[in-house]
């Protein structure tokens, strides 16, 4: 007796349904790391605005100079009033620092911080391709994130 031998060739209909839900199991892990790593780094810049603005208080009140701090499109800087200073800068203030995402739109485009404890409160705009971040800087120089869902913004568009 002859072993009948039979050939499979080709998928069978379960496991190509099977790549195609894993495949698409894959592809929304990705779009949504994607999604939230946007999300997370405007988080991060806000924090590490919020270090740098103290910093630059800091450094203001303690060298009883003028220190600004400047934004554009591409990124933002801190510099003495007085160009001549300059060099005096702490390396943390003193390196242009780019956004680590696209910008749009920056509302506020020059803070000054003095020697006085007390300054005058500012919000920072800052649009994204994907999301609007606020910035409320308080007079004592505290930098926090403003839900514009639930606080009021102002200069809202």
């Amino acid at each position: 007796m002859a072993a009948l031998s039979t050939r499979r060739e080709g998928f069978t209909l379960i496991e190509l349904l099977l790549v195609v839900a894993l495949v698409g199991i894959a592809a929304g892990v990705v779009a949504m790391s994607v999604h939230g790593d946007e999300r997370r780094k405007v988080q991060e810049e806000g924090d590490r605005l919020s270090a740098l603005f103290r910093m630059a208080q800091s450094e203001a009140r303690i060298s009883g100079r003028t220190l600004l701090w400047e934004a554009d499109l591409f990124g933002y800087w801190f510099r003495t009033a007085a160009v001549a200073d300059n060099d005096a800068l702490r390396d943390e203030l003193q390196r242009k620092r780019p956004w680590p995402f696209e910008v749009r739109r920056v509302d506020t485009r020059q803070i000054v911080f003095t020697r006085e404890p007390l300054r005058q409160p500012a919000l920072i705009e800052i649009d994204t391709r994907d999301r609007e971040m606020r910035l409320a800087l308080d007079a004592l120089g505290n930098l926090r994130s403003l839900d514009c869902k639930t606080e009021a913004c102002a200069g809202s568009r």
